[in-house]
């Protein structure tokens, strides 16, 4: 970092976890420095962590000038509201006074490939996200990108994004768009601050987030047993009994990452059978610290300070079952970042923007690209493909 911070910030962190990294990367683009504790490397990290967050098991715990803010999520949303600014000196931003020739929503697969093939082709472009990665950060192993085999989501993620730095071209994380408003001749990008950033193309690329159970006790023991990310916190629950809500492949590879710690896993699928790719499926039935419930429907969750039990329903029988658990980590499918969209733009039954070939929206001048579109194939390297496709059909665009 190039200056030193009035204000000490500090962040308790592990190796391989995504949200760790974004933090970190949110921190660097403000030119911020912070000292970091690896609670994976020093077990005193660990236990001081939970004693300076009244006992909370998930990283990244982030303090500011002694005063706990919490996790990732937290961060952005004092950013978004202007909290972060009044406790600590953030670098002036004025990239909302300009107009752009292009601006990316999202740092995913899709909207990196996107900013980088527009970069190259001139356009004055401009990137904004809440964070770098988008889910693909979340995926310990990754075997279907050509050409890097067995390669994981965080570094091919950082690899995406130490390339665009090779161009000129504007990022800006910790940055939410919360509306997209249609003028004469440019879109207005209304950010959760109040900003308004113009620009004469934009695509949305804000990829999906992960869907809630909606169940009692998920969200009084968030952080404290329920966890949407097996590889940031399933290390916290090493030999403990835990549970993975979800059969698709988020939740086999979950399962299957927690087994590697010794804990003895309980998988839930509300289908009748797991969803998941065939090969998931079966290392899954083969690992014995995994104990398979499908046609099970999750009822609650309980505990006194930490989760200690799930109720889960048969969903034939109507028979209830009471498993002693730690944690419950949920794993039941995304749901597309579209709802900040204007109106005129067409949306499916589930939510996920409607693109032409082109890749153009009802909104002239606003397209779409990735998983939060209605492509068929939500596939890291189909999206990375939507994004330069996009890029190329706004210049073209623009040129004309």
């Amino acid at each position: 970092m190039d200056e030193e911070n009035s204000i000490q910030i500090e962040i308790y962190t592990l190796e391989w976890c995504p949200y760790c990294r974004k933090a970190k990367s949110f921190f660097t683009s403000k030119n911020l420095s912070y000292t970091e504790y690896d609670i994976g490397k020093e077990s005193a990290h660990k236990q001081e962590m939970q004693e300076r967050t009244g006992g909370q098991k998930t990283v990244p715990q982030i303090f500011i000038g002694g005063r706990h803010i919490g996790g990732y999520d937290e961060l952005i949303k004092m950013k978004s509201s202007g909290e972060l600014g009044e406790i600590i000196e953030l670098p002036e931003n004025d990239f909302h006074k300009k107009m752009w020739d292009l601006t990316v929503i999202g740092a995913g697969p899709a909207g990196l490939s996107c900013a980088l093939y527009a970069a190259r082709k001139g356009l004055d472009t401009l990137l904004l996200s809440t964070g770098m990665g988008g889910q693909v950060i979340e995926t310990d192993l990754i075997d279907n990108w050509i050409g890097s085999p067995e390669i994981s989501g965080q570094i091919l993620m950082q690899s995406f994004w130490d390339h665009i730095q090779k161009y000129s071209l504007r990022t800006e994380l910790g940055e939410k768009v919360t509306d997209i408003t249609p003028r004469k001749d440019h879109l207005a990008l209304t950010l959760n601050d109040g900003r308004i950033t113009p620009t004469k193309t934009a695509v949305t690329a804000s990829g999906t987030k992960k869907r809630s159970l909606n169940v009692p006790g998920e969200n009084e023991f968030k952080g404290r047993g329920v966890h949407y990310c097996a590889i940031c916190d399933g290390f916290l629950y090493a030999g403990e009994d835990v549970a993975v809500i979800g059969g698709g492949n988020s939740g086999l590879e979950a399962a299957l990452d927690l087994a590697k710690l010794d804990c003895d896993v309980c998988l839930i699928e509300i289908q009748t059978e797991l969803m998941g790719e065939k090969i998931l499926q079966k290392k899954v039935k083969n690992n014995e610290n995994i104990h398979i419930y499908t046609s099970h429907q999750v009822k609650k969750i309980e505990g006194s300070d930490q989760v200690e039990q799930l109720t889960i329903r048969e969903t034939e029988t109507g028979e209830f079952k009471e498993l002693s658990v730690s944690a419950v980590f949920v794993e039941i499918g995304l749901i597309p970042n579209s709802g900040f969209v204007c109106d005129e733009v067409q949306l499916n039954d589930r939510g996920e923007i409607i693109i032409n070939d082109k890749n153009e929206t009802a909104v002239q001048g606003l397209y779409a690209a990735g998983d939060v579109t209605n492509i068929k194939d939500k596939q890291i390297i189909v999206a990375a493909a939507e994004g330069a496709k996009t890029a190329l059909r706004a210049s073209e665009y623009l040129n004309s």
